[in-house]
């Protein structure tokens, strides 16, 4: 009788440390997939974040030269690499000013060749 007390109390410590285990399991498995919304060539929304601008570069405005092969680029590569965005700080309008890391390469840099004319 004492071992089989002994016994019981392992196995119910033993559920109790797997139980959080599952539930996280679950969420993970819950989670979505974060959405990207291309606003022009160097500003997109965010699911997570909401509105996010690019740091570090400027992209042509609409009706300019580069326009559409920059916001082209952006939502092509918001929907085709895995995105990192560090957010820097938030602007006067509440945007917020991010390094955007696609597939672990700088964005930002890949931009400003799009936007002068360069090849990717």
């Amino acid at each position: 009788m004492h071992i089989s007390l002994f016994v019981l109390i392992i196995l119910l410590g033993f559920l109790f440390l797997l139980f959080p285990a599952f539930r996280l399991r679950k969420r993970l498995i819950e989670e979505k997939k974060e959405t990207f919304t291309v606003i022009d060539g160097s500003t997109f929304w965010s699911s997570r974040w909401g509105k996010v601008t690019v740091y570090g570069v400027e992209s042509p405005q609409e009706g300019a030269p580069g326009y559409k092969e920059a916001k082209r680029f952006l939502s092509h590569i918001l929907n085709s690499a895995r995105i990192e965005i560090i957010p820097v700080r938030k602007d006067r309008e509440g945007k917020i000013v991010a390094r955007v890391l696609a597939d672990g390469e700088d964005l930002a840099a890949r931009l400003r060749e799009i936007v002068s004319g360069q090849k990717v």
